[in-house]
């Protein structure tokens, strides 16, 4: 009887272990079973369905993110920035930077020539920020350095204008600076700087100032004979800027024309802001080598946004140039011609204007009809360009 009790002791501990065991079986293949599933439907789903490793970890990402935090710890000290002597440090460890401008939206001033009108006075001539002049009213001051070693000479510079309403983002500054008293007369040479102050005033300390050295005269350079003696040329033309595809046969035309009403006393400054290719070029070459023409490059002014290729600041700069070569002189395009009536010269018209500084063409459009013969005597003029 003891003998059997023993072994159905043994024998239900027996079954206890092997339920046990089958029990973490019973775990083990139910997982199988069901990785097994998860692979055959992971096969008929969609590419646009399917679970990446990254899914995974998103997954995991969440799970992780709804654990309880870790406990708290101190904030990492906060590292001090790099610090510039401008740098200011306020109150709370605020830095307050420091921004420093250099150079300019536009340049100041953009000097083509300077140019003595007499003993005393003298024309800069240049482009200037038309903003500048707007808002900011810059002021000029002239200073004669003789080279003497004397001391120097100071006057204000008188600001003109001639393209105003016209400027772009430059526009076309004459600043005259004429001295109480003549400067390098004597021939001993010295030069004319141009000061010039952002907005209004001279001082120094509140506006942005430039120093120009506007001209230079070598000792015993100067000609003063220039101002007085009769003037080379009867007629001299100024040329606005040329540009464009420009035609060497109406090249050839005008300046044939032109030659012939001003006559061998005359002479043409053409300015070439891109227009002179080599046709028209050649059309030039024999007028330039018999003394009639002067050709001036001036496509460097391109890069500077002015009117009509700063056509205003070419012929103010023509002006101050030539003024005491010629008796007359003349501004208009190369698509005008100047006509003289019938029994009438250039140099009687001329004459009959010696009391006047200054005088304009009336102008007149070409048109067909000017040639009929119902019309003669209906549009006469003294001058008109077309």
């Amino acid at each position: 009887m003891a003998k059997e009790k023993e072994r159905e002791k043994e024998r239900n501990m027996f079954v206890g272990v092997v339920w046990s065991c089958a029990a973490e079986l019973k775990i083990l293949l139910t997982a199988l079973l069901f990785l097994c599933s998860l692979a055959t439907v992971l096969q008929f789903l969609p590419s646009r369905l399917s679970i990446s490793p990254s899914d995974f970890r998103l997954c995991l990402s969440k799970l992780s993110s709804e654990a309880p935090p870790p406990p708290s710890l101190p904030p990492p000290p906060v590292p001090s920035p790099p610090s510039l002597e401008q740098d200011q440090i306020l109150d709370g460890g605020i830095v307050k930077r420091a921004f420093n401008p250099y150079g300019a939206a536009a340049y100041a001033f953009i000097q083509m020539g300077t140019y003595r009108g007499g003993l005393d006075t003298f024309a800069v001539v240049g482009l200037a920020s038309k903003p500048l002049h707007v808002y900011g009213k810059p002021q000029y001051q002239c200073e004669w350095v003789p080279d003497s070693g004397n001391q120097s000479l100071f006057t204000d510079g008188y600001k003109i204008y001639p393209d105003w309403g016209y400027g772009r983002v430059y526009t076309v500054v004459v600043v005259n600076c004429t001295f109480p008293e003549p400067v390098g007369a004597d021939g001993s040479g010295g030069k004319l700087i141009l000061h010039s102050w952002t907005n209004g005033g001279f001082d120094r300390d509140v506006n942005a100032t430039e120093k120009i050295e506007a001209l230079r005269e070598a000792p015993g350079s100067l000609n003063v004979s220039v101002f007085k003696s009769p003037p080379q040329f009867d007629y001299l033309y100024c040329g606005s800027s040329l540009y464009g595809n420009l035609s060497p046969q109406r090249v050839r035309e005008w300046i044939a024309y032109h030659v012939r009403l001003f006559g061998p006393k005359s002479h043409f400054v053409i300015h070439d802001a891109g227009g002179i290719h080599p046709g028209v070029l050649e059309v030039l070459k024999p007028w330039m080598e018999k003394g009639y023409v002067t050709l001036q490059d001036i496509r460097e002014q391109e890069r500077f946004d002015g009117y009509y290729h700063n056509q205003f600041l070419v012929v103010n700069d023509c002006l101050h140039r030539y003024r005491f070569m010629a008796k007359w002189m003349f501004f208009f395009d190369v698509d005008e011609y100047v006509y003289v009536p019938p029994k009438s010269t250039i140099k009687s018209v001329l004459d009959s204007l010696s009391d006047y500084t200054q005088f304009t063409i009336e102008q007149m459009p070409m048109s067909n009809k000017l040639c009929l013969a119902e019309d003669a005597g209906k549009t006469y003029r003294y001058l008109f360009a077309t």
